[in-house]
C-alpha cells in the first residue's frame, strides 16, 4: 500500500508512516501499512513543548508517557519531535490501536526520520516517510492503561561517516525492556539530540475527531556521558484554528495529564445531582 502524501509547512510535518509488527507479546511485521486516507490534512494540531534542561546536547533521550484511557481504535498520534545538532529532526511517539487477536490492548510506537540520507537494515523499518524520503520504524506492543512507558531514543554509536540511531520502549518505573521500535543510520555529522523541542497531538484519521483520550506525560530525561538531566513536565497548547481537537491539562502526582477531545466526540454526561 502507498504512504499518504503530506504537505509540510511551518508546523511540524504530519501523518507519519505506520506499520503493523507482530512477534510474541510484541506485535511485529515487515509490511508497511498506510492508515491515513489520501488527501486528509489538518493545518495545525495541539502542540507539545518539552525540555530535558540538559546543559549540552545529549546522546540519549527518555520520553515517558502513559495512556490512561483511550478507545481501542486508531485515530490519534501523540508525537515528540527531536532535533539533532545538524538540524535534522527525527520524531517518535505513541498511537492507540485496536485490540489484538487475543483481546489485549495495543499501542504502536513510531520512530522515523525525514532525512534523505537515512539508511536501515532493521526488519522493523522501511524506506520512506510521509510519502517522501527517509526511514520509518514502528512496533505494536500490549499495554496496561495507566502504566507509564518511555520512548528511549539513542545516538547509539558512530562508525565512519554513519551514526546509528535506535528507538526502544521500556517500562518507565522499572526500566524493563518492552519493545524494539527500530534503528536507522544517519550521517555522523548529524550529532546528538538538542535539549528541547516540540511535538504534536494529531488526528491522523478522521476517526480521531470523534475520540476522547487521556494521557499523562512524564518528565523528559537527557543523558550524556553517564549523567542524566531531568526536565520539567511538558506543556500542551491548542492552535487558534485548524484542528478538530481540544485539550485540557492538569498537573498530577504522576505528571502532566492531558485529556484530548475531538469535536465529534460524544458529550461526557454530567454527574447526577441528588
Amino acid at each position: 500500500m502507498s504512504t499518504p502524501s503530506i504537505s509540510r509547512s511551518a508546523t511540524p510535518a504530519r501523518r507519519p508512516t505506520r506499520r503493523l509488527l507482530r512477534s510474541g507479546t510484541v506485535l511485529a511485521a515487515t509490511t508497511l501499512l498506510a492508515v491515513g486516507a489520501a488527501g486528509q490534512s489538518w493545518a495545525s494540531t495541539p502542540i507539545l513543548r518539552w525540555t530535558t534542561n540538559a546543559p549540552t546536547p545529549v546522546s540519549t533521550l527518555t520520553l515517558p508517557m502513559s495512556v490512561d484511557s483511550a478507545p481501542d481504535a486508531s485515530g490519534v498520534y501523540f508525537a515528540y519531535y527531536t532535533t539533532l545538532e545538524s538540524g535534522t529532526r527525527p520524531y517518535a511517539g505513541f498511537q492507540p490501536k485496536p485490540v489484538d487477536a487475543n483481546g489485549n490492548r495495543v499501542l504502536q510506537a513510531v520512530f522515523s526520520s525525514f532525512n534523505a540520507d537515512a539508511t536501515t537494515t532493521d526488519d522493523h523499518c522501511t524506506y520512506g516517510a510521509d510519502g517522501g524520503a527517509g526511514v520509518s520504524c514502528a512496533v505494536r506492543f500490549r499495554y496496561t492503561p495507566g502504566t507509564m512507558y518511555s520512548l528511549v531514543l539513542k545516538r547509539a554509536g558512530v562508525t565512519g561517516a554513519t551514526q546509528l540511531m535506535t528507538g526502544d520502549v521500556v517500562e518507565t518505573a522499572t526500566g524493563a525492556a518492552v519493545a524494539h521500535i527500530g534503528s536507522f543510520g544517519l550521517p555522523s555529522a548529524s550529532g546528538r539530540f538538542k535539549d528541547a523541542d516540540q511535538g504534536f497531538i494529531e488526528p491522523y484519521l478522521s476517526a480521531g475527531c470523534g475520540q476522547r483520550i487521556t494521557v499523562t506525560y512524564g518528565k523528559p530525561v537527557g543523558t550524556e556521558a553517564g549523567v542524566a538531566h531531568t526536565g520539567s513536565l511538558p506543556t500542551v497548547t491548542d492552535p487558534s484554528t485548524g484542528s478538530c481537537l481540544s485539550t485540557a491539562s492538569q498537573t498530577t502526582g504522576r505528571g502532566q495529564q492531558v485529556t484530548v477531545t475531538g469535536d465529534a466526540a460524544p458529550a461526557v454526561p454530567e454527574p447526577a445531582r441528588g
